[in-house]
């Protein structure tokens, strides 16, 4: 694993370095070629010049015999060789000078007529000469002049400017490694501070958010989405803790029951009929845990995707029917009325939604009196499709209302609930996996009226 800010550091400085060192070695060969036109210029300035002293019948300016070299060649550094057509030496301003060769080819380009410059090398030295025909000045006159300069000074002026710019790439390197590393610092600081916030929140630990830097513009998204996503999780945890305790408690009373009716019975001796009650009671209670256990199934295969809704063609009026036929064939003592309109088919799962409407209709009549009327009411548009189940019992609270959908709420115990808690949640699975809706709302005059709402073909958006 890789660290972000040694990664940036080192990409931030080579990508400095390599930008200096072009610049440099840019500047460098630009350098050395103004030095090679500079040379040349005034190699032609220097031969002009003494084209003139001569032609005004003055002998060439001599240096001082007694000059070594070196010395020449960094005091003056110009070599004045007059020569015939031939090449041959004529007249120098210094011994030195007779032993520079020269170009035959730029001699004779010389006493043509054309000005020419040649690089030749002597003993492994780079000089540069300039030929000019002393005819150009001096009509009828055969003698070619050549000026040599050495190249030496001049790699030197340039090795000079390469260190100085290799020095300045380097500095700059540097100050470019601290500079990354500054700001590579600088720009993890806030991201090391709201990881550290974000490992200091234990494990079960709510209502703790990540408050580093969350004014800073461009880490306050990263901020919101990590608490947004705490959010999140402490509600999952809260419900996760609730889901539990209620769980536990909704499988606690069955067994609880069973536990004492087995005991009870065990105590005496009891006639069949007294262990056929026991048993029978012992069945119910079964029957609740084997109910919770399908629902918990149930709502798992349906998070899961692995019980998708598959969508047919499918008259709702007619599924409400037989669920309405159903429970009335169940239930004697609750009242249900039936209203519906010429809704026509939608594209729905039948068992599906039959398991929805039975759900509601069975919560209808579970918490309720009896006696207690039931109405169910079917209507649609041309994009969806509307069941509404009411009853006229006690209603729950208005701050139960948003929670009666979640599995194991026990909120309202003004309907006397018995259930485990899943239907509805079971419903609101089922409804959603349609791309559905499902709303409860108080009921008028009292009461509870939850409503389905369907689209009438896959994907389409209820309203």
């Amino acid at each position: 694993m890789h660290s972000l800010r040694r990664t940036l550091s080192v990409r931030f400085s080579f990508t400095m370095f390599s930008a200096l060192f072009v610049i440099a070695l840019w500047a460098f060969l630009g350098a050395r070629r103004i030095l090679r036109q500079e040379l040349d210029r005034g190699l032609a300035a220097a031969a002009h010049l003494e084209v003139s002293v001569i032609a005004d019948r003055r002998a060439l300016p001599r240096q001082p015999p007694t000059m070594d070299p070196a010395t020449f060649r960094e005091r003056v550094n110009r070599f004045v060789i007059v020569r015939d057509r031939t090449g041959l030496v004529l007249e120098v301003n210094t011994p030195l000078a007779t032993a520079l060769p020269f170009d035959s080819a730029a001699l004779a380009a010389a006493a043509a007529g054309e000005a020419t410059w040649s690089t030749t090398v002597v003993h492994g030295e780079q000089f540069r000469s300039f030929y000019l025909d002393l005819g150009h000045d001096l009509p009828g006159d055969q003698r070619v002049i050549q000026i040599g300069a050495s190249l030496a000074p001049l790699e030197a002026a340039a090795r000079q400017v390469f260190l100085l710019m290799l020095g300045t790439v380097t500095l700059g390197t540097v100050a470019t490694t601290f500079g990354a590393g500054w700001l590579s610092r600088s720009t993890m600081g806030p991201v090391e501070e709201i990881t550290a916030q974000a490992e200091a929140i234990g494990p079960g630990a709510t209502g703790q958010r990540i408050t580093a830097h969350a004014q800073v513009e461009e880490f306050n998204r990263l901020v919101n989405v990590l608490n947004s996503m705490l959010e999140r999780l402490d509600r999952g945890l809260l419900a996760q803790r609730r889901i539990i305790a209620d769980v536990g408690h909704d499988l606690r009373t069955p067994i609880t029951a069973m536990q004492g009716e087995v005991e009870v019975s065990l105590r005496h001796p009891r006639s069949p009929e007294q262990y056929q009650q026991v048993l029978h009671s012992v069945l119910e209670e079964i029957n609740h845990l084997g109910t919770i256990s399908d629902a918990l199934l149930l709502l798992a295969r349906i998070e899961a995707g692995e019980l998708a809704p598959r969508p047919r063609e499918t008259d709702l009026a007619d599924l409400v029917d037989r669920a309405v036929g159903r429970l009335r064939q169940r239930v004697a003592d609750h009242p249900i009325a039936y209203a519906r309109d010429g809704i026509g088919a939608a594209q729905v799962d039948g068992p599906m939604v039959e398991l929805v409407l039975d759900h509601l209709l069975d919560n209808a009549v579970r918490h309720t009196p009896p006696g207690t009327p039931v109405q169910v009411t079917v209507a649609g548009d041309s994009g969806s499709v509307r069941v509404t189940i009411a009853d006229e019992g006690p209603g729950v609270p208005a701050e139960t209302l948003p929670h009666l959908f979640e599995r194991f709420y026990r909120g309202d115990l003004a309907r006397g609930r018995g259930g485990a808690g899943l239907g509805l949640t079971v419903a609101a699975a089922i409804v959603s996996a349609h791309g559905g809706t499902i709303t409860a709302q108080q009921a008028s005059p009292t009461g509870l009226a939850v409503t389905v709402g369907l689209p009438r073909r896959p994907g389409q958006p209820v309203a």
